[in-house]
């Protein structure tokens, strides 16, 4: 459904990762994996990645400091916020310096599915040469696409 999109999840916790890689897999997208900011910011340097889901607290480099990192070498990638905790003035920080959206756990599967779709759209709207990271309403066409 989704297999020329790549994502990559940054999250400490080896639950959440799992849960990503089923989720992700039976879209059928390519996705790729790091347990801290360290190692995804080395993914980042190698690969190309349309999609982020990145843990907001992680030990060494938090999420919002993996995130600006990230943004330095692939600024057109989506990326979204994942937390467990109250964060809001880490989340607001976020969404102020262009994080996409912030998903709370636990994750509600159709919440992740609706940040794929519109992403998918931005990226359907990049190629027929809208503005970069367009995510307006969906047309009928757009739709039958995501189905």
């Amino acid at each position: 459904m989704y297999k020329d999109i790549k994502v990559l999840v940054v999250d400490d916790e080896k639950i959440v990762r799992d849960f990503f890689k089923r989720l992700l897999s039976l879209l059928g997208m390519d996705n790729m994996f790091a347990e801290n900011g360290y190692k995804a910011i080395e993914l980042v340097k190698n690969e190309r990645f349309d999609l982020f889901f990145i843990d907001v607290r992680m030990p060494g480099l938090n999420g919002l400091d993996t995130y600006r990192e990230i943004r330095k070498i692939n600024p057109e990638a989506a990326s979204v916020m994942i937390t467990g905790y109250a964060v809001e003035e880490i989340l607001e920080q976020a969404k102020r310096e262009g994080v996409y959206s912030a998903i709370r756990k636990p994750f509600d599967i159709n919440q992740i599915k609706d940040v794929i779709e519109s992403r998918v759209i931005g990226l359907m709207e990049k190629v027929r040469g809208g503005e970069k990271n367009v995510f307006g309403k969906r047309s009928q066409e757009q739709n039958s696409y995501l189905r």
